[in-house]
């Protein structure tokens, strides 16, 4: 996360901000898992890093959009004007805070360390089975409503299983590569969906982009559907007790 957050404030790079964001959503991910530690995770205090999290965002959100502007070629200069200042104005005050974010990240991440303590494997193959049947019971539906949702839950899993014993995933048998193909096709159609929703309230989209836009919309959607299409058999949860 610092290594990240200092390549930002260097050199303004917006995949360093990206990485960032990663670096953080994998410690929120990783408190959740603590639950497990049952009362540990109260030890833990991510209002901080949270504020980091969400200060970026709103940075990374309007390059997002500007980028689906030009993808779309929607030359609409007040909002694009807009868009631009945000990620100017906001990333000069980020990096004003370069000091006090460095220190909490720091702070967040001895905080993390000492709440730290043993889980028996049993209950970390409970918690997967878990996950995967909240994932299940989104995904294999047809309604779109809570796929961003089902999104982070998918992340978060994949997250804590990069952290685990080989012998410990060995057991858990899951293809990782198909939830992370399937979670990258809800973060598209998400991204998509959320350009459409902000032109519309803002005006700011002519005729031919928002068709363009909604097309691709209808066709993330048609790719998320055919990918979680007999979810449990690709996912290979059958092994999990």
């Amino acid at each position: 996360m610092r290594c990240q957050l200092h390549a930002f404030v260097n050199s303004g790079n917006q995949e360093a901000l990206h990485k960032l964001r990663v670096e953080i959503k994998k410690i929120k991910a990783f408190t959740k898992f603590m639950k497990l530690y049952k009362g540990k995770e109260r030890a833990v205090q991510l209002k901080n890093i949270k504020e980091i999290f969400h200060h970026a965002g709103i940075i990374r959100e309007a390059n997002i959009n500007l980028q689906m502007m030009k993808k779309f070629d929607n030359n609409h200069k007040e909002f694009g004007t807009e868009e631009t200042h945000i990620v100017q104005e906001e990333s000069v005050k980020f990096r004003s805070h370069t000091t006090r974010y460095n220190k909490d990240i720091s702070n967040e991440v001895k905080s993390l360390l000492k709440a730290l303590g043993p889980v028996r494997n049993s209950d970390i193959k409970h918690w997967f089975s878990r996950q995967l049947k909240a994932i299940a019971s989104i995904v294999v539906v047809s309604s779109t409503d809570q796929l961003h949702q089902a999104r982070k839950k998918i992340k978060r899993l994949i997250y804590v299983h990069g952290i685990l014993h080989k012998r410990l995933v060995d057991t858990l048998k899951l293809n990782i590569n198909y939830l992370d193909q399937l979670q990258d096709a809800i973060g598209k159609w998400h991204d998509t969906a959320l350009a459409v929703n902000l032109l519309i309230s803002r005006k700011a989209g002519n005729k031919v982009t928002l068709n363009k836009l909604q097309k691709e919309q209808e066709k993330t959607d048609t790719t998320i559907h055919a990918i979680s299409d007999g979810f449990w058999d690709k996912v290979k949860q059958e092994d999990i007790k």
